[in-house]
């Protein structure tokens, strides 16, 4: 049996065609999207937790390519031979909108092998605290740099902070929650809502630098290791000043910010 290894090489991206082993409905909105590796094409698409993939597919006679966060933890990636990604829905997006409407376990697409750079290498020894400030579709590549941190680090914690309109629109509920009773002391979830009333007022509303600087101060202590930060670019900048107004050293500071189905591209990092 061919075995995965743990640490993706430099590398070029390739496209390869990749079967969907599933599909999960995360929201009204949005899905995940599970592909299987077969054993030939397992050292390919090794991943660090942050990176990305890129589909390329035929819509409307027109050959569409659009990057999307891998959203699973490496070790359940390597135990299932999978990657998975998710799409939301958006107003006028092509791809995501097409993955929403009708993509099924069994469909073949082209996948290239992972890149991207909003990542930070895991120390197994180390005994870190990671904390992530995501809102909507940019809980995706932090879905995979927080639950990979703690299944490699099992010394290391890691909190959330993640806005997003309502209960309903948020994605990977559940396994969020699942987190939480998996590791009750050493994963924190902050969910804050724009549209739904909640009984603490500091977490109902956006998740602009004000509301950030009120819950970062008698929530999370000053001694934080790593820093993630992804989402669209006004709460990317918004947290980036914040923290850089903190004191926050920048080497710490990892961020990506996302785009909305635009022109192909990959989301942009640090």
């Amino acid at each position: 049996m061919a075995s995965l290894i743990t640490k993706p090489a430099q590398r070029r991206g390739r496209f390869h065609t990749l079967t969907v082993a599933a599909v999960e409905r995360l929201t009204d909105d949005a899905v995940a999207v599970s592909f299987a590796i077969p054993d030939e094409l397992a050292a390919e698409f090794v991943f660090e937790p942050g990176q990305h993939l890129t589909l390329r597919v035929t819509v409307d006679g027109n050959d569409v390519q659009r990057s999307y966060s891998i959203c699973i933890s490496r070790p359940k990636a390597l135990e299932r031979k999978e990657v998975r990604i998710a799409a939301a829905r958006v107003d006028g997006g092509l791809l995501s909108n097409w993955i929403n409407d009708g993509v099924a376990a069994g469909d073949q697409m082209e996948v290239m092998t992972p890149l991207g750079e909003f990542t930070c290498a895991t120390q197994p020894d180390g005994a870190r605290h990671h904390v992530a400030i995501a809102a909507g579709s940019g809980i995706t590549p932090v879905m995979s740099l927080l639950s990979t941190a703690l299944a490699e680090e099992p010394a290391s914690r890691a909190t959330l902070i993640f806005g997003n309109r309502t209960t309903s629109s948020i994605m990977f509920r559940n396994e969020l929650e699942d987190l939480e009773e998996e590791h009750p002391d050493r994963f924190q979830l902050i969910n804050v809502l724009s549209r739904e009333p909640q009984a603490n007022e500091l977490f109902k509303g956006r998740l602009d630098r004000e509301r950030l600087g009120r819950i970062l101060g008698p929530l999370v202590p000053i001694h934080v290791d790593e820093w993630y930060v992804c989402g669209p670019s006004g709460l990317v900048e918004s947290a980036r000043g914040l923290l850089a107004d903190l004191g926050v050293d920048t080497r710490h500071v990892h961020h990506e910010v996302f785009h909305v189905d635009g022109p192909s591209q990959p989301p942009t990092t640090a």
